[in-house]
């Protein structure tokens, strides 16, 4: 079986894809290891318009749409994809798909700190993800690391359950939106250190406490849990087989219409490399690749 069009990738970017490309007839499949991708991961989405609430609900009703469309939808892991003449080949852990045109839409994973105590004691205090583990730490000491909108999300949700919240950031400002800074200052539990930097996660069989440095002193914190919100990198390790230009950041470039330096491969969504990262920007470049695609197999016929 040959695919007008395969997506890989089912967070915003890719659903939206998938809709708009079954919508216009395509014979398509979307591949991916889960529904929602990092979208998930999103406590409180207060920027899509008409909608309020956390970002599984969201990616729930879109996957819930498509379900009445006729596209297939298969979950596995992308290993590998290569292009042979004019056909995408995509091979995954199970099986090997082909298709007359491809989207990228795999988004990012978290960013990891890198310091002693981080690998070994992940899943034993360390996490990357408040909507999964933030019901463990009730009443416990938290601490989470970043300065982001994300981070700020996280802390306020944290606050809600957890004892205390200290926010670490290696900025002298957080860079989240002004409104979550003023929520933070109102809550009495957070605490936050400015111009730091963790260097050792302490514990043995769960995390017991962090240690950070400012200004060439260090000090350490107890504590029972930290989340790591740092931001993200490109998921982009199975294109290698493929003359894919990216950006310095491992983003893929486009341009206006999705299109990338290879014919008939598309990318939208946070893998891309324009700069502002948020669901309703990713659902837009879904629609817009999925249409570009549309028009490059209405040429080829």
């Amino acid at each position: 079986m040959i695919y007008d069009l395969i997506i890989i990738g089912a967070g915003p970017a890719g659903l939206t894809a998938g809709l708009y490309a079954a919508r216009s007839g395509l014979k398509t499949a979307i591949v991916s290891k889960d529904i929602g991708g990092t979208a998930n991961s999103i406590l409180l989405l207060e920027n899509w318009p008409g909608f309020n609430g956390n970002g599984t609900k969201l990616m729930k009703s879109f996957y819930d749409q498509l379900r009445g469309y006729n596209l297939n939808f298969i979950m596995n892991d992308v290993e590998e994809i290569e292009k042979k003449e004019n056909l995408f080949i995509v091979k995954t852990n199970k099986e090997e798909l082909k298709s007359k045109s491809l989207i990228i839409a795999t988004g990012t994973e978290r960013r990891k700190i890198n310091v002693k105590g981080e690998k070994e004691l992940t899943g034993k205090g360390v996490s990357y993800c408040v909507t999964c583990d933030a019901f463990f730490f009730k009443e416990k000491i938290v601490a989470v690391i970043g300065g982001s909108d994300c981070a700020a999300t996280s802390a306020l949700a944290l606050s809600d359950l957890a004892k205390k919240v200290f926010i670490i950031y290696r900025g002298e400002k957080l860079r989240c939106e002004d409104i979550n800074t003023k929520r933070l200052e109102s809550k009495k539990n957070v605490e936050i250190f400015y111009d730091s930097i963790p260097v050792e996660i302490k514990g043995k069989d769960k995390v017991e406490g962090i240690i950070i440095e400012s200004e060439g002193k260090k000090k350490e914190i107890k504590l029972d849990g930290i989340f790591v919100e740092i931001g993200s990198n490109p998921i982009v390790k199975f294109l290698n087989n493929l003359s894919l230009k990216l950006d310095k950041e491992k983003y893929i470039i486009v341009d206006e219409n999705m299109k990338t330096n290879i014919k008939g491969l598309f990318a939208a969504g946070d893998i891309t490399n324009h700069k502002l990262k948020q669901v309703v920007v990713a659902s837009g470049q879904g629609a817009i690749a999925a249409k570009s695609a549309y028009e490059y197999i209405s040429k080829g016929k």
